[in-house]
Order: structure tokens, then C-alpha cells, then sequence
């Protein structure tokens, strides 16, 4: 009988975690960029005078980011 030792449940672990980190990576790295060019948008939806709340339901954005977005970007 193989005995389990701490540094080996450690490596499964990590290697049932590495798949989906690295396409949660991918999808964060791509989400950034689509917020980039979604920012300029939503500022100018609010601008129009379009609610914080149809704002959030047609991009998914939390209310509080929307208001955030309406300062200049940092």
C-alpha cells in the first residue's frame, strides 16, 4: 500500500487546479481588454443620460463600477 504523504496530495492538488487556472488567466486576460474598450462606451451611455441599472443589465457590470467609470481613467 502506497503511503500519501503531504508533498503528494500538494502535486495533485496543483495539477487538478492548473487546467482551469490557466483558462480563468486566459478569460481575466481577455476580460480586461473588452473592459478597456467598454469603458469609453459606458461613460458615454451615462452621459446620454442612460440608468446605471440598463447600463448593468446590457453589459453585466456591477452598479458600483459604472459609477466608478464615470471618473476619468486612471
Amino acid at each position: 500500500m502506497e503511503q500519501i504523504t503531504p508533498a503528494s496530495l500538494r502535486a495533485d492538488a496543483e495539477e487538478a487546479l492548473t487546467p482551469l487556472g490557466r483558462e480563468r488567466i486566459e478569460l481575466v486576460t481577455k476580460l480586461a481588454g473588452i473592459d478597456k474598450k467598454l469603458r469609453p462606451l459606458v461613460v458615454n451611455a451615462v452621459v446620454a443620460e442612460v440608468s446605471e441599472r440598463r447600463i448593468s443589465e446590457l453589459t453585466g457590470l456591477a452598479r458600483g463600477t459604472i459609477r466608478a467609470w464615470k471618473s476619468p481613467a486612471k
